[in-house]
This record gives structure tokens, C-alpha cells and sequence, in this order.
């Protein structure tokens, strides 16, 4: 098992967004994976379900210890027409208006964080993928001490390429609070929210590259595209938006094959047991 966090230090990423079509393109090629909404503001849970405004989810687990069981965890997740996908909602009102009006509770500590961790990594999935808090607030901070890998994206503009320097500062700073052990690998940083059709962002795309080694970043670029709006308001994902997948969903497939290669899944014991065959036959 393998537990994943998208993170950004600024809105307007399209961190959403790339949660909710990374982890479905994963399913479809036959990994079981938890797709988690650590965001306070619900985007995951808002873009996929009606039901994630009434529903038991992150913060009511991590803000309640007596909550937090394993058996009632598993009774929380929401799951989708794709059995290989679930759903862990950000949670109730009540656990929203309990964490903005007690902002250093127990849900901040990383110790709490860890746990609930690891009672998401044994309900049965391959991946736990975390949508995380813009910013780099408590909850995010603990989240990324728990998990194995962190993907950052970054929108390929000026503002992206001044805020670099924060980003890898907060990075360091996983590094070191992890207690001397490994601590989260970074899986890269992926360029979102593109226009090939722009010579000065297709420039920034360059200059974002040229600042960092090769294998931090992401080969895949998600481009900016109306489909993606429009998946979100209708509430799926967007290769579900019509009856033949368009181009603009067919990316995350493609970011899905890169993400498998970056994060080792098929050199984990736990994982790699996915049959050869039956991989090829989910992805047909």
C-alpha cells in the first residue's frame, strides 16, 4: 500500500482537478485506489457526489478519536461505479465548524494525522491519494509526513517560478520533521493548466524545466481545457464526460502510465502482484 499527496502552495493549480483524474485513469488500469479530500474547502467530494455534504469523512475521523475506528472508517467510504475507486469525502459540517473554531486542535497533530493514515492504508486499496489544503497549513504539513510520495503542480507562469523557492523550502522541512527516517519522496512536479498555443507559457515551461533536475518533473503536461470545468459541474470525471473519451481526458492515462513508473508500483511487494494479464485487460 502506498499513500500519495497532492500538494500546492498556491490556488488555481488545478490540484483538484488532476486528483480526481489521476486517481480514476489509475483505477481503470486496475489498481485499487482511496481517493481522500483533505481540503477543507470538499473540492474532491463537491466535483464527484451529492452526497459529500451529509457525509462522515476526513475531518470527522481526525477530529474524533472515538470516531476513528477502522469498522466505521470503512462504512464511510464512498464507492463509485468503478469498483476499483473510493471515496473518503472531506466530512460533515459539524467537523467543519469544529476544525475553524478550534485551529491548533488534535486534528493538527501530525501524530493524529500518521494514525488515521494508517487505518486509510488497511482498508484494502493499493493507493491513498490525498487532495490537500492550498497552502502549507498543519494539516497538509502532517499529511505529507505520512505519506510516501508528494506531487506538486505548478501553473507554467512568472508567479510559479518566484513561488519554486517556498515549495522546496516546505519540502526541506518534511525532510527533517520526518524523525530521522526516509520521510516522503518527491514524486515531481507537474505542469498544469497549460497552453501549448502561447509561446511565453510554453517560454515558462522551459524556464521551469531548466531550474530543476530532469526526473523532478513530470514529462506529462495537463493543459488548461473547458472540459475539465464542465466535467467538474456535471460531477464526474472527465473521461466520463461523454461516450468516447476526448483528448483532454486520454492526458491523465498518460500521466497515469508516468505516475506508476515514478512511484515504483510494480516494484512494491505489495502491489506488484496485479497480474500482468488482467492489467492489460482493465486498461482495454
Amino acid at each position: 500500500m502506498t499513500a500519495i499527496a497532492l500538494i500546492s502552495q498556491k490556488g488555481g493549480v488545478g490540484k483538484t482537478t488532476i486528483a480526481v483524474n489521476l486517481s480514476y485513469s489509475l483505477a481503470k488500469r486496475g489498481w485499487r485506489v482511496l481517493l481522500v479530500d483533505g481540503d477543507l474547502q470538499g473540492g474532491v467530494g463537491f466535483s464527484l457526489t451529492e452526497r459529500a455534504k451529509d457525509a462522515t469523512g476526513y475531518y470527522d475521523f481526525l477530529s474524533s478519536g472515538e470516531l476513528c475506528q477502522a469498522e466505521e472508517l470503512r462504512q464511510q467510504i464512498i464507492q463509485t461505479n468503478l469498483p476499483e475507486l473510493g471515496l473518503l469525502t472531506r466530512g460533515s459540517k459539524e467537523s467543519l465548524d469544529a476544525v475553524l473554531g478550534e485551529p491548533t486542535g488534535v486534528w493538527t497533530e501530525p501524530e493524529r494525522i500518521a494514525d488515521l493514515n494508517q487505518l486509510l492504508l488497511q482498508q484494502g486499496y493499493d493507493l491513498v491519494i490525498y487532495d490537500t489544503q492550498t497552502g502549507v497549513g498543519p494539516v497538509t504539513m502532517g499529511i505529507c509526513q505520512a505519506v510516501d510520495h508528494i506531487v506538486v503542480p505548478e501553473r507554467p507562469e512568472p508567479l510559479c517560478l518566484r513561488s519554486l523557492p517556498q515549495i522546496l523550502r516546505m519540502l526541506a522541512a518534511v525532510k527533517a520533521k520526518s524523525g530521522g527516517k526516509d520521510g516522503a519522496r518527491m514524486a515531481g512536479f507537474l505542469l498544469a493548466l497549460a497552453d501549448p498555443e502561447d509561446p511565453s507559457n510554453l517560454q515558462d515551461q522551459k524556464e521551469f524545466r531548466d531550474l530543476l533536475p530532469v526526473d523532478l518533473v513530470f514529462e506529462t503536461v495537463i493543459p488548461e481545457h473547458r472540459d475539465f470545468r464542465e466535467a467538474s459541474r456535471v460531477g464526474v470525471p472527465v473521461a466520463m464526460l461523454r461516450q468516447r473519451p476526448s483528448p483532454s481526458s486520454l492526458v491523465f492515462d498518460q500521466l497515469a502510465a508516468e505516475f506508476e513508473e515514478r512511484i515504483y508500483l510494480y516494484d512494491d511487494p505489495e502491489t506488484s502482484k496485479l497480474d500482468r494479464e488482467d492489467y492489460a485487460r482493465l486498461v482495454d
